[in-house]
């Protein structure tokens, strides 16, 4: 017991203290967070720690993790604690060994150097066939007819990888630390850096070109129910310029007050494109809330900027929901008549059994008798 004491008095002490000296002077902090991930290597949920080092400003900048290098159901592998480095949105970074240890394949065979290289590349696709791979796969021994030099750990599975997606002789070794890497941890570090952002830098992940600090961004604000001009304004900047992130916009403003629902689809109906505008459009005829006459009136007036079948026949659909008898949305929908045949067919059975004033009444009866065989 005295010479652990000393061991840990003279060697754990001052790592510590020196680890904790030089964040303190880079202004780094490290966060440890309990967490409960699945393995699908594992039958149950293994509890671990994820470490969070934030900068100076308190931003997630990065995340670590201790693991095991090889799920050994057989007790014949040896395993090596792993450190795995991801960014602050789970994109995997690198893996270290602790000085001293190397990693080894099946039977023994240490690791090459080019091996450790093959093993960054196959951390670092995302979409590696490991994905696909089970446990029991890589464990059973194929029958290849006494060809003694199939690797026994390997099954059939993990046989037909190409050889730039596994590190030969060590399937078992890629499939633990690919799911470690790739697995249910990133969900848990985009979920931690969500909690951790101040909302100074929520505001920045908005408008960042990875949409996936988009996504983290919104559920935080959601979660916190924020909802400022400040982050609204980067929401529709941010919708306006890439249509990608417009189920997730919309699913945001959703949630907020009918002001800035109303105030962001309104913005977002005027100023995007065609997808944007289809957007708006069907969020306005889903959303639960009351949608005054003067809003769909005051907008109506898109009618002339919309450019395909598919908005046209929307916008009208709406208005035909929620504003059936509009003398405004008739007003703006007459001139819809002198556009290609699909749009002014589409307009002509919208004003069809509309209440119209003799002008508007004999417009359409002109259409009517010009194209009355392709209605």
């Amino acid at each position: 017991m005295t010479n652990l004491f000393k061991i840990f008095f003279w060697i754990v002490i001052p790592t510590l203290f020196l680890n904790s000296l030089k964040e303190k002077q880079n202004g780094y902090k490290t966060i440890s967070h309990k967490i409960v991930v699945n393995h699908p290597g594992e039958k149950d949920s293994i509890k671990t720690i994820l470490n969070e080092i934030q900068d100076k400003n308190g931003l997630p900048i990065q995340y670590t993790m201790d693991v095991y290098s090889v799920i050994c159901l057989e007790g014949v592998c040896k395993i090596i604690p792993v450190k795995l480095f991801w960014n602050n949105i789970g994109n995997y970074q690198k893996y270290e060994l602790a000085e001293g240890e190397t990693l080894e394949k099946y039977e023994a065979d240490l690791f090459e150097p080019v091996d450790y290289i093959k093993l960054q590349s196959v951390l670092s696709d995302s979409d590696s066939p490991f994905k696909e791979v089970y446990l029991d796969e890589i464990l059973t021994v194929p029958d290849v007819h006494g060809n003694e030099d199939v690797d026994a750990v390997s099954g059939a599975t993990a046989l037909e990888l190409d050889e730039k997606d596994t590190v030969p002789g060590a399937a078992l070794t890629c499939f633990t630390l690919w799911h470690w890497a790739n697995g249910d941890v990133v969900s848990k570090i985009i979920q931690q850096t969500g909690k951790s952002a101040s909302t100074e830098q929520l505001h920045d992940f908005i408008l960042d070109d990875n949409n996936t600090y988009f996504n983290l961004a919104i559920s935080e604000l959601k979660n916190r129910s924020l909802y400022s001009k400040s982050i609204i304004e980067a929401v529709i900047k941010k919708a306006i310029k890439d249509q990608s992130v417009l189920r997730t916009t919309f699913n945001f403003l959703e949630s907020a007050t009918p002001e800035i629902y109303f105030y962001a689809t309104e913005n977002i109906l005027n100023n995007g494109e065609s997808a944007q505008k289809i957007a708006a459009i069907q969020s306005l005829k889903k959303t639960n809330y009351n949608i005054s006459i003067e809003y769909l009136n005051k907008n109506s007036v898109i009618l002339s900027a919309l450019n395909s079948y598919q908005e046209v026949s929307l916008f009208l659909g709406l208005m035909e929901d929620k504003n059936p008898n509009s003398k405004i949305v008739i007003t703006n929908t007459l001139p819809l008549l002198q556009r290609d045949f699909l749009i002014a067919r589409r307009a002509y059975w919208f004003l069809k059994n509309k209440d119209l004033i003799s002008e508007h009444q004999e417009k359409l009866n002109m259409f009517y008798k010009e194209n009355v065989n392709r209605l």
